[in-house]
């Protein structure tokens, strides 16, 4: 079955406001240019404490508009706790986008390093579906809270806890989906993770939520280039990348 992902978009670019990346804005939107592209969603990372935002925001919108391209702002967050708070801070209510992301556990204290999850799984202090059913209800309350939403690398974080995405149940998947789709939310393709599989991408699209395509991009270079993307958008899941 093949999945329509328009891949003359990007919607998940680092730049160097992000402290892992080393593309400044002018240099990912010239980079979204020379290669054709239509849509481009500049994403940095966020935190509750940074005062950062309105100058990033200022810093994009002084590049606008740039011709035959869509210039979007994003900021991406991580989910804090079971449930759904963000780690975002006030100012970024102007962005276009927020991408909610799992870099760490929602626990029902606070994130958790997946180490320290997959430990825990390993010692039978707790088990995989647990896991996965307070991922599911944590992502679920973050769609509920966060305006314009995107699903960001959705499940990149299930390999790292040594639980495998083919362990989270078609039901758990589809409330997910329907919760998107309640949100208005988009789910990111993402290029970096080769995330979520082919089966949850399918799950969402006939839910009625947009898919879009991402190269998690901390490099110009790296802008609007697929190949796991292409894959899954074929039908098959290639496999997470490292």
């Amino acid at each position: 079955m093949t999945i329509q992902i328009p891949l003359d978009e990007d919607h998940h670019v680092h730049s160097s406001f992000s402290d892992d990346a080393v593309s400044t804005l002018a240099q990912n939107v010239a980079a979204a240019r020379q290669r054709g592209l239509r849509v481009l969603c500049l994403a940095d990372h966020v935190r509750r404490d940074s005062a950062w935002v309105p100058g990033y925001l200022s810093a994009v919108e002084a590049l606008r508009p740039v011709p035959g391209l869509d210039v979007l702002t994003g900021v991406e967050a991580k989910i804090l706790d079971r449930t759904g708070q963000l780690d975002l801070p006030e100012s970024a209510g102007g962005a276009d986008r927020v991408l909610i992301a799992d870099h760490q556990f929602p626990g029902a204290l606070g994130p958790v390093h997946p180490r320290e999850v997959r430990d825990a799984i390993t010692s039978g202090n707790v088990t995989a579906k647990e896991v996965i059913s307070g991922l599911i209800e944590a992502t679920a309350g973050a769609l509920e809270r966060a305006a314009r939403p995107q699903l960001a690398h959705l499940f990149s974080i299930l390999p790292k806890m040594g639980i495998a995405e083919s362990a989270v149940p078609d039901e758990a998947i589809g409330h997910l989906a329907r919760q998107a789709a309640a949100a208005g939310a988009v789910l990111e393709v993402n290029e970096k993770w080769a995330c979520p599989s082919a089966r949850t991408v399918r799950a969402f699209a006939a839910a009625g939520v947009a898919l879009v395509a991402s190269t998690d991009s901390h490099d110009c270079r790296d802008i609007g280039v697929y190949s796991a993307v292409r894959h899954l958008a074929d039908g098959t899941s290639p496999g997470a990348v490292p």
